[in-house]
Order: C-alpha cells, then sequence, then structure tokens
C-alpha cells in the first residue's frame, strides 16, 4: 500500500452514511483541484458514477459525509451526483470512502 494514500473505507462494501452539511465550502486537500479529484486520487479509482446505492447518475463532484450509528465522526469523501451529494437523509454508499485529512 502506498504510504502516502489514506486509508479507506468500506471497499467494496456498502456504508451508510450522513452528508455534512454545508461541505460545499470546503477546499479540496492534496493539492487537488475539487473533492472528486482528491477522492480519486486517494483511492486510485476513476469516480464515473454517484455511490449512492439506488442512484445512476455521473459522479461529479465529491460529497462529504460521516458514517452513520458509528462513534466514528470523521469527515469522509465519496463521488456523487449533484442531487445526491445535497441529501439530507441517510445513503447506503458503494465504498470505498476516503477520510478527509
Amino acid at each position: 500500500m502506498d504510504n502516502n494514500k489514506p486509508e479507506t473505507i468500506g471497499d467494496g462494501a456498502t456504508v451508510i452514511v450522513k452528508n455534512v452539511m454545508a461541505a460545499f465550502s470546503y477546499n479540496a486537500p492534496d493539492g487537488s483541484s475539487s473533492l472528486l479529484e482528491y477522492w480519486e486520487k486517494a483511492s486510485g479509482r476513476k469516480a464515473t458514477e454517484c455511490a449512492h446505492e439506488i442512484c445512476n447518475r455521473q459522479a461529479t463532484e465529491g460529497a462529504i459525509a460521516t458514517r452513520a450509528f458509528s462513534a466514528d465522526k470523521s469527515r469522509y469523501v465519496f463521488p456523487a451526483c449533484e442531487t445526491c451529494a445535497r441529501r439530507t437523509e441517510m445513503l447506503y454508499v458503494k465504498g470505498p470512502l476516503v477520510p478527509l485529512p
């Protein structure tokens, strides 16, 4: 594993998350131009579609969320369409989730 990459959560598994509201004001970390680019670099994957299980739209942004029903309140990035990135209910997301530094 590359030591410069953060450890992902739920690689290939479904994770229940809750979007962090007002997350659109966050700057992309690690010299990335966007949160979606940060997710791609950190996960080593290309974001083609929204990670929400019931959505088939193209991923256009990186959404910031916390894990639902967990004491872990770290913030994670996942690829999302514009609609799913702004949802307020819990989402079933196909991993991986990439932690924010």
